[in-house]
């Protein structure tokens, strides 16, 4: 690796010659308190304008969350184009997303406007968060439009938004329960008050399911009728929130306290006769943040966060070959972040942000890594220190926004004394991203963007035992997009009962060094540098509404996704420009909801092609395609200070089996019902 350059600072503020846009979007998503900077008041929760966003966004507030009859994150994600969701089954199962085939571990996690990290895997388990109290859901594939953010959430390639609901007036008292198949309970309370543009709230929810479903094992020439094993579920969550506005808007503090804490059998893999398995997962997870957003000075703004996280996980498996398997592993992080935003008028703006991060991991494995023959394993302990500096510049005319940006990324790795290490590394990534209208006051926008990523080898991948390797370069990865959006009805247009928004997009990916597990020898596996991957694809999204008469509608989304993710390692092999494993050729997703004064209905489909589980495509390696529906209903009374919301739902209608991971069957046909209370004083 190159020696990491000194004087950063310096030359990255050299580049500081362009200025930026009032402060309209300077706040992020999740800042959603009126403020006033600039003598520009800024009201309401809408991140910037996604159609005129130089970057793929899609996003679902509670509302649209409720009239897509989604009810849980991972349904949420099934309706946005471009992502593939591998999902263990059930409730209880580990539930991943990956964006356009580049890989989960490119994708971040945001809630309330800072990362979630999992330095040890290097994947966020979405099965963790629940809607219960969520206010806002937003992918945005690329960068953001708003620049004022930290470096951290410029590293990947898109990036997953997760913003808490706040209470908006008085004291607000809301209790849910909701019950399911398979001993599914989940009871949730959360109590909140607003005063003034101040408010403050406590949710705590706990989930338990037996998770059993039935389902049928095809074997052979013999078909069985089975149900899933070792497959309970117990988990709960509790968290703080604080949202505190002075100086007439010009101030925000946002605070979060969280904790989490699950414990999940781990059903084994369908295979032949048997599923037999007795792993057990414990995990618990604490984080505390702080977040600050103020103008200093005339055309000057700061923003500060702090971060501190811990996290647990024990795995626990007693009937293996080689005897009771038995890991715990403890992870934490300090993170501080520090951004300045210059905006002097209304076509320019300039931001600087610079973050820092420590992560650690101890556990109860050793390796042998590094070490002589006959030297008895030891602990590695592996230490990371990671600095990263963003320099932005964002310039907007009436028919053109360009947004550039350098990233400046450090990581320096440590170990226990006598342990090996992997090496340090550094890297400047550029990204540039435009959007142009055409014709003014027709809402028609042609975009573009190229971003370059970086990403190092997580603790699992470098240090793990047997399996991981110290040696490993980091992945780098590029993206290229360009894409249009069109909304109508615009001015042009007269019909004012229907409106209509299409967004398309092709894309580029691109993915060198790519780290994938080879086998060292018959037992023992390696990681290794040994992939490229290219992912040439096609999103289109197509959403709209319908008015049939006073007090009904119609309410529509689709969205299509084609992609060739291939593998590039090797011209010779012959699985050169094979499609990569689990990541599908043809995805599709939609809903329709009928909106009336009586019970409100909404039916939902989505379903991908086949896919391969190994580059090879071997025999006995491949998931076929599928397609399932879901329909469900609800409705809301209102008494005075009462709201009340019925809602069912009937999940996988047909019954239909399926695999989205090889071996581990999906639930068929189930329902849920929920009951909502909400009462504000």
């Amino acid at each position: 690796m190159r020696k990491t350059p000194t004087l950063i600072v310096f030359l990255l503020s050299v580049a500081s010659v362009a200025p930026a846009q009032t402060l309209q979007t300077q706040a992020d998503s999740c800042m959603k308190r009126e403020i006033v900077l600039d003598s520009v008041r800024v009201i309401g929760s809408m991140p910037g304008n996604s159609l005129s966003s130089t970057s793929p966004s899609q996003q679902m507030d509670a509302e649209s969350m409720l009239h897509r009859g989604v009810g849980t994150l991972t349904e949420a994600l099934r309706h946005v184009s471009g992502v593939t969701v591998r999902d263990y089954g059930g409730a209880g199962g580990i539930k991943s997303v990956s964006v356009r085939g580049i890989g989960s571990k490119y994708t971040g996690v945001m809630i309330d406007g800072l990362t979630v990290s999992d330095t040890q895997t290097g994947e966020v388990d979405l099965s963790r968060f629940s809607l219960t109290n969520m206010g806002l859901v937003r992918l945005v594939i690329g960068d953001d439009d708003n620049i004022f953010q930290p470096a951290r959430n410029f590293i990947t390639a898109a990036t997953l938004q997760l913003c808490s609901a706040e209470p908006v007036h008085g004291l607000e008292l809301k209790a849910q329960v909701e019950g399911g198949s398979w001993g599914t309970l989940k009871p949730s309370l959360s109590v909140g008050r607003a005063w003034g543009s101040n408010s403050a709230s406590i949710l705590a929810d706990y989930l338990r399911s037996d998770n059993d479903y039935p389902f049928v094992l095809h074997n052979v020439s013999q078909t069985t009728h089975e149900r899933r094993q070792n497959s309970q579920l117990r988990d709960g969550h509790v968290e703080g929130n604080l949202h505190l506005v002075w100086a007439g808007g010009q101030q925000q503090l946002q605070g979060k306290a969280y904790y989490y804490d699950t414990d999940r059998h781990l059903p084994g893999q369908v295979h032949l006769y048997t599923q037999d398995s007795s792993e057990r997962l414990r995990e618990r997870t604490a984080f505390g943040q702080l977040r600050w957003i103020g103008r200093v000075a005339d055309y000057w703004s700061v923003q500060v966060n702090a971060r501190m996280n811990w996290a647990m996980s024990a795995d626990r498996q007693a009937e293996l070959s080689g005897g009771e398997r038995n890991e715990t592993y403890w992870q934490r992080e300090y993170y501080g972040s520090a951004a300045v935003n210059w905006h002097p008028t209304g076509l320019f703006q300039w931001n600087y942000s610079v973050d820092y991060m420590l992560n650690n991991l101890n556990s109860t494995l050793t390796t042998t890594q590094g070490q002589a023959p006959g030297v008895p394993p030891i602990a590695s302990h592996p230490l990371r220190h990671t600095i990263l500096q963003a320099l932005s510049v964002r310039w907007k005319s009436r028919n053109v926004k360009v947004i550039g940006r350098l990233l400046q990324s450090n990581y320096i790795n440590k170990v226990d004394e006598g342990a090996a290490s992997t090496g340090n590394a550094h890297r400047f990534s550029p990204s540039l991203n435009v959007s142009w209208q055409p014709i003014s006051n027709v809402p028609f926008y042609v975009r573009g963007f190229y971003k370059d990523l970086f990403r190092m080898p997580t603790f699992n991948e470098a240090y793990y035992y047997h399996l991981g390797s110290t040696g490993l370069k980091p992945e780098r990865a590029s993206q290229w997009n360009i894409g249009m959006t069109v909304g109508l009805p615009c001015k042009q247009v007269a019909v004012t009962q229907w409106n209509l928004r299409l967004t398309a997009d092709a894309y580029l990916v691109n993915v060198k060094d790519k780290i994938i597990a080879v086998p060292y020898n018959m037992f023992v596996w390696r990681m290794m540098n040994l992939s490229k991957s290219r992912t040439l694809g096609f999103d289109v999204t197509l959403s709209g509404s319908y008015r049939l008469a006073v007090g009904q509608s119609l309410e529509w989304t689709a969205n299509y996704t084609l992609q060739a993710a291939v593998n590039r390692s090797n011209p010779k092999a012959s699985s050169y420009d094979w499609q990569i494993p689990y990541t599908p050729r043809n995805t599709l997703a939609g809903t329709l909801t009928w909106m009336n004064p009586w019970i409100n209905l909404v039916v939902s489909a989505d379903g991908m092609g086949e896919r391969w589980t190994t580059l090879e495509h071997a025999n006995g390696t491949r998931l076929g395609g599928y397609a399932q529906m879901d329909v469900s209903a609800w409705k809301t009374w209102h008494w005075t200070k009462t709201e009340v919301t019925v809602r069912a739902a009937v999940l996988n209608v047909t019954n239909r089996q399926y695999e989205i991971v090889k071996r581990y069957p999906m639930p068929g046909r189930s329902w849920r019902l929920s009951l909502i209370i909400s009462v504000n004083n």
